[in-house]
Formats: C-alpha cells, structure tokens, sequence
C-alpha cells in the first residue's frame, strides 16, 4: 500500500481581482465618519488589486480602476465639504490616466474584436493582445514607482488623520459634524440632478455625450451605494439596479466607440483591410445600439431616491 503523500501541484496564478465590498454606514454617524468609512473602503480596493495588475491580469485592473473611479466621486461629492489638497488631486487624475490607456486595449482584445460577425477576427485580436501586453508591462514601473508609493501614502493619512478639519477638532456647526442621515440628501440629489440635465441634453448618437451621461450615472450609482445603509432598502435596491442597466447599456456603447478610436492603429500597422471592416461594423453596431436609448434613459430621469 502507497503511504506517500499525495503532492498537490498548483499552477501559479495571478491573485484574484477583489470587487468593491459593501460599504457598512451606522445610522449614528457623523458626516465626516461617513467620508472616512467610505473612502477607506474605496482605498482598500485599490489596494487590493495591485498584486494582480502587477501579475498582468486584466481583470484586476478593471478592479483597481473601478475603485479608483469610486474614491475620485466620493471626493467629488464633498469637494465643499471637505476639499482635497490640489496636488493629492492632481496625482489621482495622473494614476487614472495611467491605468485607462491599458484597459481599453484589453476590452477591444478580449470583448469587442471577439464579437465581429463578418470575417475572422484572430490576427486583430492578436494585435490588440499585444498592445495590452506591452500597456501591462509599462504599468510595472508606474505601481513600483516613489510617485504612487507617496500618493498612497498621503491619500491613507488624510483619510486616516481626518485631514480635512480645520484644526485639531470638527466645529459643532461645520457641515461635516451633521448627522449623516441628513447630509447625505443633498449629495444624493446633487447627483441625480447632474444625471437629468444630463440626460435632458443628450444626442443619443453623440457618443462623447453619452460618455457624460455614463459618467454622471455611475456617480448617481455610487452615491446610492456609498449611503445605501442609510436610505430606504426597497427604493434603494430597485434605483441601484435601474442605474446599473442602463449602465451597462452605455457602457456597450462606449466600448465601441473607444474600439473606433483604438482600431486605426492597427489599420496603420499591417492589419488595413480587416481593421477598415472592423471599425465599419463597430459603427452600425453602436447606431444600432443607440436605438431606444432615449426611452431608457428617461425613465432613469424619473427615479427618485432622496
């Protein structure tokens, strides 16, 4: 009888992308508490990915950009209130850039170029696989770098040490000693006021304009996430979910047009003709898609959560 033990071999992966946990708000919090717990939650997803995006792993670099999207509308939201130093600012738009021209090379590798109908799509996708790859690797020294290193380290110590106060304490009457329960209202309609007029001024075949429209419902989104322990649990739940259908419809359509914009680089590099009937598909694809979109989004005008 065989008494060795059995020996396990385990491929080495890349860690796991990590999804935005749920942000816990108390009913008893104050304003301030509120922006810590949530911008500490925010923090800890960003973290969190970064040994994948080191890995290369695509799908964790979706996750880092997502809860750097998070952190930037959280700031946004209390940029009165509590109004991040100018240079802190000007170093997460920095990171942002850095993360964004990669993603976009591994949705049109692994999501757009796949769904060409027409002719085959491999050499495409192989081109753009590359492109990512070589995106990826230029990541490395950017998230090895002293820049994202000190950045990290002073968006933890603001958040940490409250660095928004005035001085040592809170003032009973600044805006953030008020009960979040009552401060988060005006965040809330604030955001859904910036998605009508939005939407009120939408051209649905105006791509860069439906790109706004998309930017001001994922912040409308985020600020009923951040405070969803603090809103009514039904209207909650059904708001969110509107937001993130339509979300995702425009997020289709974006991805199309940044395919527009990405595929004449591989038409200038030896991929001419299959790149020529690419972009002509993705075209009526995204005017197809646009069709209704109007309808749908008017009735996310007519949500109201606060």
């Amino acid at each position: 009888m065989n008494t060795e033990p059995t020996v396990k071999l385990v491929k080495d992966e890349a860690p796991a992308p990590v999804k935005a946990a749920r942000v816990r708000l108390k009913r008893k919090m104050r304003m301030e508490d509120a922006l810590q717990c949530i911008g500490l939650n925010c923090m800890a997803q960003i973290e969190a990915n970064v040994s994948g995006v080191l890995a290369q792993d695509g799908e964790s670099l979706h996750q880092m950009r997502v809860g750097l999207r998070r952190l930037r509308a959280l700031l946004g939201m209390f940029r009165e209130l509590a109004p991040l130093p100018p240079e802190l600012r000007e170093e997460l738009d920095w990171l942002a850039s850095e993360l964004g021209a990669t993603r976009d090379w591994d949705v049109l590798a692994g999501t757009t170029l796949p769904t060409i109908n027409g002719i085959a799509t491999h050499a495409l996708q192989a081109a753009a696989q590359e492109h990512a790859r070589a995106l990826h690797k230029n990541l490395l020294p950017t998230l090895h770098s002293e820049r994202y290193t000190q950045l990290m380290l002073q968006m933890n110590d603001w958040l940490h040490g409250r660095q928004w106060r005035p001085g040592a304490g809170l003032p009973q009457d600044d805006p953030l000693a008020r009960p979040a329960l009552d401060g988060l209202v005006p965040l809330v309609r604030k955001a859904q006021k910036r998605l009508r007029k939005r939407i009120g001024a939408l051209d649905e075949n105006d791509a860069p304009a439906r790109h706004r429209v998309r930017i001001a419902a994922k912040k409308a989104r985020y600020a009923a996430e951040f405070f969803r322990d603090l809103l009514p649990k039904k209207e909650v739940k059904r708001y969110i979910k509107c937001l993130s259908s339509v979300q995702d419809r425009l997020g289709h359509l974006n991805d199309l047009a940044v395919a527009s914009r990405l595929l004449p680089e591989l038409e200038n590099h030896g991929h001419a003709h299959d790149g020529a009937y690419a972009r002509g598909w993705v075209g009526g694809t995204a005017s197809a898609a646009a069709h209704g979109l109007r309808e749908a989004l008017d009735k996310v005008a007519r949500l109201k959560l606060a």
